[in-house]
């Protein structure tokens, strides 16, 4: 007999925006010698079998939306293995920009990718069931299942968290003057569009750069002495790479989304089970950016500053959103759904620091880490970040024509050149 379970509300958001990105997380690590295909295709399963939203399929009806449990599901569902390939790293990418759909039996897919001296990894999730922290918590798993599977064979467990995926579960203990409070809409009021110089709809490509580690590491010393934390100067980095893009008006007022994540409001800082529990970091410059760099980081820097130390930071309008999922049926929400998202633009999401032993496979450590969100559609341009070994690694997911690559390519460097001169000063 065919298992359900309900969508939750913070799942049916995720689903309300298909149509915009792909609603797909994903890694892509290099390894400087082969994995084995035969221990990564076990672990993955054993991955998959821990919490059975990992082996469903999202099944959205015009009413709400529920998760079809599978079972059985076969290996290519999980997991695909590419031999003697000249350049590993390269095909990582090229399969990383495939998405995990909702139909799909599973909710992840790992791709093992072999050279002759080296390998690569991608791990894609949905982000249906799961955000980034999550995603980076799962990425960590894989690794433990690869080491369990390689000493204990057909004999190795797995325990993943395995509870609520509530997303309301971070605000339904305030009480209730608090959860007035929360009813309002956190957005700034500001849109920033990227101006792409092609109206095309392109392709889906993947953009990257990276920042050395001593140079990451005097920038943030520098940062902290200034009273700024590492993503305050990366999203600092990114405003005034966005001000020096053609067609940006430096002095027009501008704000540029982050992420704040929503666990430090959960016993414990964590949940009992996969979730989306993102919120939104605002941030805004009414009059564009500062002439000296050092300016515009105060400012930001105070800003996710208070944000922070609101008790109800990330919050705001939560209880507007979900509650939406829960009167309203989901295809009206979907005929809707383009305003919220219209609003929209440009965006950085930092993963932080991944400590390179976590992800170790036997005896192997990742040299580089890569992190993708979700491929979004044009004009929504989103900076994904994340650290490994110290080396910040940046990348863009979305659609682009031939004309739009050397502008994305350009505010990436522009970040790291932003960065860099900091570390400089």
């Amino acid at each position: 007999m065919t298992r359900r379970i309900p969508a939750g509300s913070g799942e049916k958001m995720q689903y309300l925006v298909h149509e915009y990105n792909d609603n797909t997380i994903r890694f892509v690590l290099q390894y400087p010698q082969p994995l084995d295909p035969d221990r990564m295709l076990a672990a993955v399963r054993l991955l998959t079998d821990s919490v059975d939203i990992l082996h469903a399929s999202f099944i959205p009806g015009r009413i709400g939306a529920a998760w079809e449990i599978h079972d059985t599901y076969d290996d290519a569902d999980v997991f695909c293995h590419i031999s003697d390939s000249p350049d590993p790293l390269k095909d990582a990418f090229d399969r990383a920009l495939l998405p995990v759909t909702p139909q799909h039996k599973t909710k992840l897919h790992c791709t093992l990718i072999t050279g002759y001296q080296d390998s690569a990894l991608v791990l894609t999730l949905s982000h249906l069931c799961m955000d980034g922290s999550d995603g980076k918590y799962l990425l960590a798993k894989l690794a433990e299942a690869y080491r369990a599977v390689s000493a204990d064979g057909s004999r190795a467990a797995l325990t993943v968290k395995n509870g609520s995926r509530a997303a309301e579960q971070v605000y339904k203990g305030l009480p209730f003057l608090n959860r007035l409070r929360l009813l309002k809409d956190p957005r700034t009021g500001i849109k920033s569009v990227f101006p792409f110089p092609s109206s095309g709809s392109g392709e889906a490509v993947v953009l990257r750069r990276s920042i050395p580690a001593d140079i990451m590491a005097r920038a943030a010393g520098r940062a902290k002495s200034a009273g700024a934390t590492v993503n305050d100067l990366l999203l600092t980095s990114c405003y005034h790479a966005f001000a020096d893009t053609k067609g940006v008006d430096s002095h027009a007022p501008m704000s540029i989304m982050s992420m704040m994540d929503l666990r430090r409001h959960c016993p414990g800082q964590d949940t009992q089970g996969l979730c989306n529990l993102s919120g939104s970091l605002a941030t805004a410059l009414p009059h564009g950016v500062c002439p000296d760099f050092r300016q515009t980081l105060a400012d930001i820097a105070a800003q996710t500053r208070r944000a922070k130390d609101d008790p109800l930071g990330g919050l705001y309008g939560m209880p507007l959103l979900h509650g939406s999922t829960r009167l309203f049926p989901l295809g009206f929400l979907m005929r809707v759904a383009s305003r919220l998202y219209g609003s929209m633009s440009v965006g950085l999401t930092n993963l932080g620091r991944i400590d390179r032993d976590t992800l170790r496979m036997g005896d192997a450590v990742p040299t580089e880490c890569w992190f993708g969100g979700p491929v979004k559609q044009k004009p929504g341009v989103q900076i994904s970040v994340v650290s490994l070994g110290g080396v910040c690694t940046l990348g863009i997911w979305g659609y682009a024509s031939e004309e739009d690559i050397p502008a994305l390519q350009r505010m990436l460097d522009s970040i790291a050149a932003y960065v860099e001169s900091y570390a400089a000063l």
